[in-house]
């Protein structure tokens, strides 16, 4: 799908339209409740008016002939609500405060009297959920202000919500997610900004193409150095809200997590501010494993910038009567040099010198060794590690850059209609190095735009509608080169026959020590995305009912390269002869891939006051998620059966699964209020339902298999490869046998779903805080597995041996339980805290959309059983009469956010190899007894290895590989403890305006935390079990100096603020 400037100057048009009459509107809040007089009877006819304190906007329901009202879509904010009726005193009850997608159970009770007489109360105390079972959390505009959020990212706030976890990700930024909640799958989360998806994570640095769950919209847009930017800005934020199990039917698409985010709006008052954040490597820590490796301190730059100013907007008449308009702007600029370092392997000068003229432009491309003169045994000062490799390692530094910018206009035309319209840009780029050979430049680049706009129209008292709509393009680019960079020489393709071609990739690799590889495949990749949202809401009795649709299209484009060169080397003596021991020559038969993916939803659901104390929520949510299509007509192919003897490609064209058209997900859920007393109720809630997945992670794999690539194996031949051996490989083609890998799809794929359920009990202490304990679980079913099949061990004649089969299937189940404690105190005397514990249990048999090499019910990947988060901000007390007293030593602040969970498991790999009937499985090793599964000593980084010798290869009495004793995820990794903190002093000018001084430290006790574990007892005794990087490079796509788990890093800023 192509978008040409008519469809921008139509979309410009349409914006231009709202804002000429209107704009901005937040995802929606609710009150409502019944109006009683003293004697339980029901009032019709009561007027109840809701004043937002910021804008003076007010929003007015009447109650029908149950006494119920509802007041649905309201911004989330501070209010005022007034409740009146003839012949009763009005009553008054002031500071409520709405949360994003907070639904607020009010009930009122009215006294006979003269309406002009009022009684006001206090409602600014902390509001309990006492209308569904939804399990969610806010975190409030005072914590996205205060926390200290390394690299301004909200990711640390996302894990303040029980539940919910960073972990490893399977390829970065737009290849997959980063985030676990309840131990589903990275790409089972939802997020939206103001009402709409912002699922649109684009990829464009896989060396594969269509490899990647972000074409499919499954992971949200992030920067191009993991930030959220992209998605909201922390200064645009006003505050979210994520929901983890049992949300009502309004929400869906996927069964993890519901990030809903809210951004700023203007008010009736000018407001704004301007920041710098700076940061310096003389204030730093240097990493623990560089300490140990003897790396220096790389450098480190940090110029964050940028400020934000919204008010009324009073130009052409747009703010005056009942009618109000309102803007907010903010932007951010970010400058950043970001320290990382690696430690890898190298060929040795031994293998450069013996190595024929044409491989020593390739080897030499590589860092030389490392000199090293406490481990050098080798030519030069190398560590030569035996195996024609040597140690190379060093400290290197990362620049980058990113730009946001974002406007949103707010229009309310008297009290029946609003309208709205955001913008927003986010550009940002980095140019980096491999981890695995340095000498390999990586430039990355991605533009986002965005474009919100929506109306909520109040039709009657009891019937209203809101309806967003949003538009979504972005583009995403990769880029890699050779330069010189620890001695490197960067070759010369110009003489070489098919590298020399117009849009060629190379892939090279040696196969052997720590498996060096460099990737010149770059990449440039569109996507555009379309999300209409709308629902209508009505009341009838004591029913608040609600029915509508979410339909989503995704667009996108990318380019192939015309051939694929990827040599393997398995040896040194292949190396050092020129001929590799596999040289694989893909030639493409497509010059662009130009799949779409659209979903739909629709979903009704009834909310019954049943008493005044009891709610009842039921719903259903129907989930229409057909295979993915193409604007070009070029569909991957699909398959026939995913029986593995019989199963051949479909004719071109077939959908790769037959749409589902039965996804129907029930939602029920109890709220009761036990106890009713002022300040200390306690409100019980439970719930259940059903919640679908998007089967997409996979879905354009086929793009790089038959039908639209072909290659050769060239055998011990020459590399570079020659113009006769380009010419003699295949073009491709669907004719069996075929000569290209295959991916596919079980052609009758249901379509995933979790089934969820939770008791809670809420207790409310005192006026602001609250203690929430819940019992939360979930059982995935038909969940997606992605596995590798030799066809021809059952004799299928259609594959080659070799050429494997991906296929993906609904074999893949799993379960989780948690009891999660919450402590919940909102801002009261200058002392705020969310607190929160999980303890919980995943187990399944697969924890990845992507490939995988076994199916074994154990431990999930995500496995993490004790997760402790707290986030605390304190304004320290103190009033002084003397002037300068005053200034040095009031205003004073501590924030801190701190984080604990326990290790996430790693999977011991005893070899990997074919089944017997024709399955490539890893094998898991026997555990050999009274060896320790792990050794503590001063040989590894962190002071502890698991045990090379507690494994064996486990094999039968003919020598055959066979499942040991040890299983799945078997051992752990490492303990991540960190304390965050922040400094704050506010120095006041006059009311309203004054400059904030902050000192942040991330990490600030410089603990340690370990990552990755070399488990494959395939890298030998020397590597088996030895950590090699730090928690911050191994957790998602995140730049691993905002990452969780790097060293200690200081942070200074200045913020203007009026």
């Amino acid at each position: 799908m192509v978008f040409s400037m008519r469809h921008w100057r139509i979309l410009a048009l349409f914006s231009l339209f709202l804002s000429g009459i209107s704009v901005g509107f937040a995802q929606n809040a609710q009150i409502s409740g019944l109006v009683f007089d003293t004697q339980k009877a029901a009032i019709p006819l009561a007027t109840i008016e809701a004043a937002h304190e910021a804008t003076h906007i007010k929003t007015t329901a009447t109650s029908n002939h149950a006494g119920l009202y509802t007041i649905a879509s309201l911004v989330p904010g501070k209010y005022r609500v007034s409740v009146s009726a003839a012949g009763f005193e009005t009553q008054v009850v002031d500071g409520i405060t709405l949360a994003v997608a907070g639904k607020l159970s009010l009930d009122i009770v009215l006294h006979p009297g003269n309406v002009t007489q009022s009684v006001t109360v206090d409602g600014s105390g902390l509001q309990m959920n006492m209308t569904d079972a939804t399990v969610s959390t806010v975190v409030d505009r005072q914590f996205v202000e205060n926390m200290p959020l390394n690299g301004r990212s909200f990711q640390s706030l996302l894990t303040l919500i029980p539940g919910v976890a960073v972990v490893p990700s399977s390829g970065g930024v737009g290849y997959s997610g980063e985030v676990t909640v309840n131990g589903q799958r990275t790409e089972a989360n939802y997020f939206t900004v103001d009402g709409v998806s912002a699922n649109t994570g684009s990829v464009a640095a896989s060396s594969i193409i269509g490899w990647g769950a972000g074409y499919s919209g499954s992971v949200p847009q992030e920067t191009v150095l993991g930030t959220t930017q992209s998605i909201v800005p922390i200064d645009a934020l006003q505050e979210f809200r994520a929901t983890t199990s049992t949300y009502s039917a309004q929400y869906g698409h996927t069964p993890g997590g519901q990030f809903e985010f809210v951004t700023r709006s203007g008010t009736h008052q000018l407001h704004g501010g301007a920041f710098e954040y700076l940061r310096n490597d003389v204030f730093d820590a240097n990493s623990s494993i560089n300490d140990f490796n003897g790396i220096a301190k790389p450098r480190e730059r940090q110029n964050d910038f940028g400020g934000t100013l919204g008010g009324p907007l009073g130009i052409l008449h747009l703010h005056s009567g009942r009618d109000h308009t309102f803007f907010f702007g903010a932007y951010e600029g970010l400058r950043l040099i970001s320290p990382q370092s690696a430690v890898t392997d190298v060929p040795t000068y031994e293998v450069r010198n013996a190595a024929v003229a044409s491989m020593k432009p390739f080897l030499n491309a590589f860092p030389l060794p490392t000199a090293n003169l406490a481990t050098a045994n080798g030519l030069n000062g190398e560590t030569n590690e035996g195996n024609g490799m040597a140690i190379f390692q060093s400290g290197y530094s990362v620049p980058s850059s990113l730009d946001n910018g974002s406007l949103r206009v707010d229009r309310q035309i008297g009290e029946k209609l609003r309208l709205f319209a955001r913008y927003s840009y986010t550009r940002s780029n980095t140019t980096g190095r491999s981890s695995v050979a340095l000498s390999e430049v990586q430039k990355q680049a991605n533009m986002a735009r965005s474009v919100t706009a929506g109306a909520t129209a109040f039709l009657t008292q009891r019937l209203m509608n809101d309806l967003r709509f949003n538009y979504t393009a972005s583009t995403a680019s990769s880029a890699d080169y050779i330069d010189n960079y620890g001695g490197a020489v960067a070759f010369d393709t110009s003489n070489m026959p098919v590298l020399s071609m117009a849009n060629s990739n190379l892939f090279f690799e040696l196969y052997y020590g720590k498996n060096p590889y460099f990737s010149l495949t770059p990449r440039t990749t569109a996507q555009h995305q379309i999300n209409v949202v709308d629902w209508m809401g009505y009341t009838v009795g004591r029913h608040s009912l609600r029915w509508g649709v979410d339909y989503r299209h995704l667009a996108n484009r990318e380019g192939y390269p015309s051939v694929y060169e990827y040599p393997l080397f398995m040896s040194p003596a292949t190396t050092t002869a020129g001929t590799p021991d596999y040289n694989y020559i893909f030639k493409l038969g497509l010059t662009e891939l130009e799949p779409t993916f659209g979903n739909t939803s629709l979903f009704v659901q009834d909310e019954w006051k049943a008493t005044s104390r009891l709610n009842v929520s039921a719903g259903v949510r129907w989930d229409l998620n057909p295979p993915p299509g193409a604007s070009n007509g070029a569909l991957p192919y699909a398959l026939t059966t995913a029986n593995i003897s019989m199963v051949a490609l479909a004719p071109h064209g077939t959908p790769l699964w037959h749409t589902v058209y039965t996804n129907f997900a029930p939602r029920l859920g109890l709220a009761y209020q036990a106890h009713a007393n002022p300040g200390y109720e306690t409100t019980v809630r439970t719930g259940f339902g059903m919640f679908y997945d998007m089967p997409y992670a996979t879905a354009l794999q086929g793009y790089w298999g038959t039908g639209y690539m072909a290659y050769s194996t060239l055998v011990a031949q020459p590399f570079p490869a020659s113009q006769a051996n380009y010419d003699a490989s295949p073009s491709a083609g669907a004719t069996a046998p075929y000569n290209s890998i295959t991916y596919g799809f079980d052609p009758n794929l249901k379509t995933p779903y979790t089934i969820e359920w939770n008791a809670a009990v809420e207790q409310r202490l005192g006026a602001k805080q609250s203690l929430l304990l819940n019992y939360v679980a979930s059982a995935g079913r038909k969940q997606l597995v992605n596995r590798t099949y030799d066809p021809t061990y059952l004799g299928n004649p259609n594959f080659i041996p070799t050429n494997d089969l991906y296929l993906t299937s609904n074999a893949a189940n799993s379960t989780y339980n948690a009891l999660q404690v919450r402590l919940d105190r909102k801002l009261a005397n200058g002392l705020q805290v969310l607190l929160s514990y999980t303890w919980a249990h995943a187990i399944d048999n697969v924890s990845s959309n992507f490939a995988s090499y076994q199916l074994f019910r154990a431990n999930s990947d995500y496995d993490i059983r004790n997760n402790f988060q707290t986030a605390v901000t304190y304004d320290l007390p103190g009033s002084y009469s003397h002037a300068l007293f005053s200034t040095a030593l009031a205003h004073w602040s501590l924030d801190s956010r701190v984080t604990a969970r326990s290790a996430l498991p790693v999977n011991v790999i005893g070899t990997t190899a074919y089944t017997a009937n024709g399955t490539a499985a890893y094998f898991y090793p026997n555990r050999v007894a009274n060896q320790p599964l792990y050794l503590y000593g001063a040989d590894s980084p962190s002071g502890r290895v698991i045990n090379y010798n507690a494994f064996t290869i486990a094999k039968d009495s003919s020598g055959n590989n066979i499942e040991g004793n040890f299983g799945r995820n078997g051992a752990r990794g490492y303990d991540a403890v960190q304390a965050d903190l922040a400094l704050r002093k506010d120095f006041i000018f006059h009311e309203g305006i004054g400059l904030q001084f902050r000192a942040e430290a991330f990490n600030l006790l410089n603990h340690p935390i370990w990552g990755t574990v070399y488990n494959q007892l395939s890298t030998g005794r020397t590597n088996f079990g030895h950590v090699y990087t730090m928690q911050n490079t191994q957790l998602g796509g995140l730049n691993p100096l905002y990452q969780t788990g790097g060293p200690r890093s200081l942070q200074l800023a200045l913020k203007l603020h009026f």
